[in-house]
C-alpha cells in the first residue's frame, strides 16, 4: 500500500525446515505488533483483533511458504481511520477460505476465517516474486497521523525491545528465532520503523 502515514516494517525469518519451529517465530512477532500498535493509540478489541489477525497472516505465510524469510509491514493510512497489516510471501498458490464443516481433527485451516471475522477487508495482492497478503481493520477512533508519525521511532524502539525481551525469556529457542537485539547480523528478526516521506 503506498501513502501510508506511518509505517512499521518487521522481518519475520522463519527458515527452519519444520514447521512448527517455524511457527515459533509467529509469538515474538504478535508482540511487537501489539507493542507498536498500542504506542500509536490502538486500544480495546481493535488491538485484539489487530494482533489475532496479523498472527494469522503471519503463521498461513510461514506453514504454506515453507523457510523463508517474510517481510510485513503495520500501515496507519493516510486518513487515520484505518489500520493495515501486510506479509509479503514467495508461494503462487493464493490463500482461500476454509468452507463448510470440519472433521472435528485438524489443528489447522482456520486461520482465515478468524481473519475474515476479524477484519474489515482483507485480499491478496501479486507481486513479481508472489504476494502480498493483507488486512485492514476500521479504527472506531480515528487516530491523528502527524501525531503517530511524530512517536513512530520511539514506539519502534520499545517493540524492538519488547521482542527481544520475550524471545530471550522464552523456552522455545530455536537457531531462527534468537533474541532479536542480539543476533542482528544473523537476522533472527528485523525491525525497522519507516520514516514517512522516505
Amino acid at each position: 500500500m503506498t501513502g501510508a502515514s506511518a509505517v512499521y516494517r518487521l522481518t519475520v525469518t522463519a527458515t527452519a525446515p519444520d514447521p512448527r519451529e517455524r511457527m515459533a517465530c509467529i509469538a515474538p512477532a504478535r508482540s511487537v505488533v501489539r507493542t507498536v500498535s498500542i504506542g500509536w493509540g490502538v486500544t480495546g478489541s481493535t488491538l485484539d483483533d489487530l494482533v489475532t489477525v496479523a498472527g494469522e497472516l503471519l503463521a498461513n505465510a510461514a506453514l504454506h511458504t515453507g523457510p523463508t524469510r517474510l517481510p510485513a509491514r503495520l500501515l496507519l493510512e493516510p486518513d487515520g481511520h484505518r489500520v493495515r497489516f501486510e506479509v509479503d510471501d514467495q508461494a503462487g498458490a493464493l490463500p482461500r477460505l476454509v468452507t463448510g464443516p470440519g472433521d472435528g481433527q485438524a489443528v489447522t485451516g482456520r486461520g482465515l476465517l478468524m481473519v475474515d471475522a476479524l477484519a474489515d477487508r482483507w485480499g491478496t495482492t501479486p507481486t513479481d516474486s508472489g504476494k502480498t497478503v493483507w488486512a485492514s481493520l476500521a479504527l472506531p477512533v480515528p487516530l491523528d497521523p502527524a501525531a503517530v508519525a511524530a512517536t513512530a521511532h520511539r514506539g519502534a524502539v520499545r517493540a524492538d525491545w519488547t521482542a527481544a525481551a520475550r524471545m530471550g525469556a522464552d523456552p522455545i529457542r530455536t537457531p531462527t528465532c534468537g533474541p532479536a537485539l542480539a543476533t542482528r547480523s544473523r537476522g533472527a528478526l528485523r525491525f525497522s520503523p519507516a520514516v514517512p516521506g522516505r
